[in-house]
């Protein structure tokens, strides 16, 4: 039978999967869209947010780069997954005057970059110049929605419109401009300072030179007048983006700056900085097979540099970050986010009291430089490198920086160094090249130091260093019993202090036994972890491992799309107007709202649940689950809601309060009223729990701008708002209080003072 060729066929459906399900984040979407600027060789991008409180809202981002042509567009943009910068062809048709300037390597090759733009929106207007002679206009329309219809139609099939226009509609000369329409999300004040936050790291600072100018700008018209009463540039929305930080700590303490030279040198420059001074510089045989053009700066965060830290950049130096990664100047996700761990500094820290530095002590990051095609960012954004052999190099060697440094921060301020300041004196030059020698051996660890040079008083350093360690100590001891005139009461407060590192020390040996035990009786654990669950909280333990990381991935997707849902029925009620809606289609906007908000809540707490989610109802402390609740996913350090609010749960409540409920319509009471508190600009919540006879009484009270006494007879009606909220957060919580729980709901508030909403349940 003869042979046939066939070809796959492409369904419609690539759009999402390459679009919105791929980039999981609104945040990402901007960045792989800046990204392509840069690679565009942009030296400025501007990044604006035109009406963005009403039903047109846009998102327009326009960069001075190279630009396209007809070909370009047919060739590279509308191609999808190819990739110029790839195939190495990006440069091919670039004007010779642009080539003499510093040749930029790409920050994204995967091709489906441009995708991003349905992740923000439904519909796309680009238009691009080249910067060539004679160059045209160009523009294209595409309305992502035309993808999503039949499943079955083939992705080549549907069209995207051109169009050569005589004149741009935004006054560029050349380079590209993205107009996004039909917003799919929300954006408000903390929004877009959270966006500017996370673009100013975004960026490489040590990559900001003269020669490589790249600028972005954040423009918020609507926002210009809550910049007027701003003065810290952490609270002003509009405006270029600056990160500093680096600068701001390069005084405060010590760091530590590593280089990888390139593949035709095999070596690796690393230098200690203590204040602004070198300590010692070490150059040293590359040991790695697969790891060049790399480097990176670690900085320990002393009590001095978090201060700083906290009053320069308006947030503490936690909340900021850890260790960041780039490639070719720009951010790879999730390296360096808050309550993110990918090198696993906090388990290693775990394993040794005392002993390491964790992420709440140090900020820095790795760079890695072209070439490396074999450290390249996974296709789904926001899942860091993938894990390749260099990769694991790569996180060997900044181990091997982590190390140097708590040598220096840890080890000689605790344990202290074999030879005095004094005693190094002593010795003749001979002795003294030996000492110093094996000085940088025991701070470095290194078995293939070609060269290296250190401060003069290098020893001066470490005695100061090492004036507290129990070396020094005893050495004091020592001193002190040779002496005829001794303190007795200073050799007792020495010898405390002995005792203080003994049992730090032997804690340490503790702990790592109890490592090794528990995992030769990890299993055990799990076979008794059912028995064991019944007894806690709803909400402490649950899932660990792989489990935690598949579920993670979905739980952002989910979350997303409830999201759109919800912004999607606000638009619907406004579109219909409230007053115009007959109780059939309030039921059914209220029926959708609330699953909405379930799927949200579950995508919130999924990770965190010791209940059984398909269960309808359970029967259990309802005080204790709303707090367990609001600690878990509000309060703790590995909170899944960032909220920049401070959550007083006043603890004077004695006994119980059992009753049957939905945990889904708990949950989803709770996230609505703080969210609306969020909204209504309020820095601090309270809630409160009493009972009254066999009422259980919830107070809950924020210091928001309140609401209007003249509104106050509308505030449960559908589509009611006064923050630009969706209008349906407080009409949903009232209907659960009342419908599911058998209870009622009061309102009490007052502006500029705050809200007071209580819940009555029997």
């Amino acid at each position: 039978m003869q042979k046939t060729p066939l070809q796959f066929k492409i369904s419609s459906a690539l759009k999402n999967i390459i679009g919105s399900d791929l980039i999981s984040d609104d945040f990402i979407a901007v960045f792989e869209l800046v990204k392509n600027s840069y690679d565009a060789h942009a030296t400025k991008v501007e990044i604006t947010f035109e009406n963005i409180y009403s039903d047109n809202a846009k998102i327009i981002i326009k960069d001075n780069g190279k630009g396209m042509n007809y070909d370009d567009l047919i060739n590279k943009w509308l191609f999808v997954a190819y990739s110029a910068k790839k195939e190495g062809t990006e440069e091919d048709s670039y004007d010779y005057r642009d080539k003499i300037k510093v040749k930029r390597a790409y920050a994204g090759a995967k091709g489906i970059g441009r995708f991003s733009c349905d992740r923000l929106g439904g519909e796309l207007y680009l238009e691009t110049i080249k910067d060539e002679p004679n160059s045209k206009v160009e523009t294209l329309l595409t309305q992502w929605d035309k993808f999503e219809g039949n499943l079955k139609e083939e992705f080549v099939n549907i069209s995207v419109l051109h169009e050569t226009i005589k004149n741009s509609n935004y006054d560029i000369k050349h380079g590209t401009v993205l107009e996004i329409s039909n917003l799919k999300s929300e954006w408000n004040n903390k929004k877009f300072l959270d966006l500017k936050n996370a673009l100013a790291k975004l960026i490489n600072p040590n990559t900001q030179i003269q020669e490589d100018e790249f600028t972005i700008e954040l423009i918020v018209p609507d926002e210009l007048i809550n910049d007027q009463k701003e003065s810290e540039y952490h609270n002003i929305v509009n405006g270029e983006i600056q990160n500093l930080i680096f600068e701001t700590l390069e005084i405060k303490t010590t760091k530590i700056v590593s280089k990888v030279l390139g593949k035709d040198k095999k070596k690796i420059e690393t230098s200690l900085i203590e204040g602004g001074k070198l300590v010692y510089k070490i150059i040293e045989e590359n040991k790695y097979e697969n790891l060049f053009n790399v480097d990176c700066e670690l900085y320990f965060l002393n009590h001095s540099a978090k201060i700083t830290f906290k009053k320069r950049m308006g947030v503490d130096s936690v909340s900021y970050g850890h260790i960041f990664v780039y490639k070719n100047g720009l951010r790879i996700y999730p390296y360096g986010d808050r309550y993110e761990d990918p090198l696993k500094m906090d388990n290693r820290k775990a394993q040794g009291y005392n002993r390491y530095l964790g992420t709440r002590e140090t900020l820095g990051y790795i760079s890695i430089n072209e070439p490396n095609e074999e450290l390249r960012e996974t296709s789904s954004r926001g899942d860091g490198l993938i894990k390749s052999k260099p990769y694991f190099e790569l996180v060997d060697w900044f181990y091997d920086n982590l190390r140097r440094l708590e040598r220096y921060i840890i080890d000689i301020t605790n344990w202290g160094n074999d030879l005095s300041n004094e005693d190094y004196i002593k010795l003749g030059d001979k002795g003294q090249r030996e000492a110093i020698e094996n000085l940088i051996e025991n701070l470095t660890k290194s078995k293939g130091i070609i060269s290296f040079e250190v401060a003069p008083e290098i020893f001066e350093i470490i005695d100061k260093k090492q004036k507290n360690s129990t070396k020094n100590t005893l050495t004091k001891i020592k001193k002190q019993l040779e002496s005829d005139d001794y303190d007795k009461n200073s050799i007792v407060e020495s010898i405390s202090k002995i005792e203080k590192n003994l049992d730090d020390l032997k804690k340490s040996s503790e702990e790592a036994g109890e490592e090794a035990l528990d995992t030769l009786i990890k299993n055990d654990e799990l076979e008794t972890n059912l028995e064991t669950e019944k007894k806690k909280g709803a909400f402490q333990g649950a899932l660990i491992g792989t489990d935690k990381e598949r579920i993670v991935g979905l739980q952002h997707q989910i979350y997303h799309s409830s999201s759109r849902i919800t912004r999607n029925l606000k638009l619907l009620i406004q579109h219909l107007s409230p007053k115009n809606l007959d109780v059939k289609t309030q039921k059914y906007i209220k029926t959708i709202s609330l699953e909405a908000s379930k799927i949200s809540s579950i995508a919130n707490f999924v990770t965190k649940a010791n209940f059984n989610l398909k269960a309808s109802e359970i029967k259990t402390d309802l005080v204790d689950f709303i707090k367990d609740y609001i600690n878990e996913l509000y309060l703790l350090e590995d909170k899944v809601i960032d909220t920049s609010m401070d959550i007083i749960i006043e603890d004077d409540f004695k006994g119980e309060f059992i009753k049957e409920f939905r945990p889904l319509e708990i949950t989803t009471i709770i996230d609505n009223l703080i969210s609306n508190s969020e909204k209504a600009k309020a820095t601090i919540i309270t809630l409160n729990f009493s009972k009254k006879k066999s009422l259980l009484l919830i107070n809950f009270q924020d210091n928001g701008k309140g609401i209007p006494q003249k509104h106050m007879d509308n505030v449960y009606d559908l589509g009611y708002t006064t923050t630009n909220g969706s209008g349906i957060g407080l009409f949903q919580v009232k209907d659960l209080v009342k419908n599911s729980l058998k209870g009622d709901i009061d309102i009490e508030s007052e502006e500029k003072k705050g809200t007071s909403i209580k819940i009555m349940i029997g």
